[in-house]
């Protein structure tokens, strides 16, 4: 982001969150592309530095940069030059690490061939890729291939996940494909984007408690903006399997995900006028985790973990 498209909501908002945020960062989930700019903004790490300005002032921000997910990258020569770009990307910025892409049809070797980098740390998978026709609707194992699974185990690396389907962790297919993959491949951990795609909150209750043992399945709370799925997830899980994230260059969006009814819905300027006073998700990514820190009561050494502590030793970097 721009400091110029920052309004003054936001920029009120962050001398709030500069009080409370640690001495540093490491963004679990965010996104890199040579297709950019998104959402107004670039997308290499530089533009990340420079957009995440307002709030990390002078603190030190590492990142897992993700090839971020489009359908142009089912052209082979586009693939090509989404994981050429994180390469480059690593190399400027060695402190970083990153994930690449994985399709439904890669076998061990095709996942194996985009691994050239030592700071690739982990994999992901979207279901834009699924061959079904709801793409929203595809079950985990349609978008994510074993073979993936298979990788991550023997490399002992990540798989970042971003689960669909409208009941999200609370689709039976979703929790029982979870807890079958993360037991068979326990090596490879599993970080679930999005607090579970938590963005309604009902999804998590009662059903995080079946991941509990599952010491491989981690969660990010990148993009979301409202406590109840991230305490409830801390509640149960506690605080070391959990990390803070952007979703960059989402985090650049004006407006938020909200529960609402049985799902959710985004809040932006389409659904509000007349000055309401809508902040960027970045903004409000940060002030729900200040607001998760006030009510599960973390002391210095949580808000160290759940900032920089657990993605740096899930990521090996020290």
């Amino acid at each position: 982001m721009k400091e110029s498209i920052y309004n003054k909501h936001d920029i009120e908002a962050a001398k709030i969150i500069n009080d409370f945020l640690p001495d540093k960062l490491f963004d679990a989930h965010m996104h890199i592309t040579h297709r950019g700019p998104l959402y107004e903004v670039g997308t290499s790490f530089d533009d990340y530095y420079d957009n995440i300005k307002l709030f990390a002032k002078d603190r030190e921000v590492r990142c897992n940069g993700i090839v971020h997910p489009d359908d142009e990258l089912k052209d082979p020569t586009e693939f090509a030059k989404a994981h050429d770009f994180l390469v480059e990307e690593l190399n400027k910025h060695p402190q970083n690490v990153g994930e690449v892409l994985v399709f439904p049809s890669d076998t061990i070797d095709d996942i194996e061939a985009r691994l050239l980098h030592p700071n690739i740390k982990g994999l992901k998978c979207y279901c834009f890729y699924a061959e079904c026709e709801n793409k929203y609707d595809a079950t985990i194992g349609e978008y994510l291939p074993e073979s993936a699974w298979e990788v991550a185990n023997q490399r002992k690396m990540v798989i970042t996940l971003h689960m669909v389907k409208n009941e999200c962790l609370a689709h039976p297919d979703n929790l029982n494909y979870i807890i079958k993959m993360a037991k068979k491949y326990p090596d490879a951990v599993l970080i679930l984007a999005h607090a579970a795609r938590a963005f309604a909150a009902w999804t998590v209750f009662g059903t995080v408690d079946k991941l509990v043992d599952l010491e491989n399945v981690w969660f990010d709370f990148s993009a979301i903006c409202e406590t109840p799925a991230m305490l409830y997830i801390i509640k149960k899980v506690g605080v070391s399997r959990c990390m803070w994230g952007t979703d960059y260059p989402v985090a650049a969006y004006l407006g938020k995900p909200i529960s609402l009814g049985n799902t959710f819905t985004w809040l932006n300027a389409g659904n509000f006028s007349g000055g309401f006073p809508l902040r960027h998700v970045i903004t409000e990514g940060f002030m729900a985790m200040r607001e998760l820190s006030i009510l599960a009561d973390f002391g210095k050494n949580q808000l160290e973990d759940i900032f920089y502590n657990n993605a740096s030793r899930l990521f090996d970097v020290k």
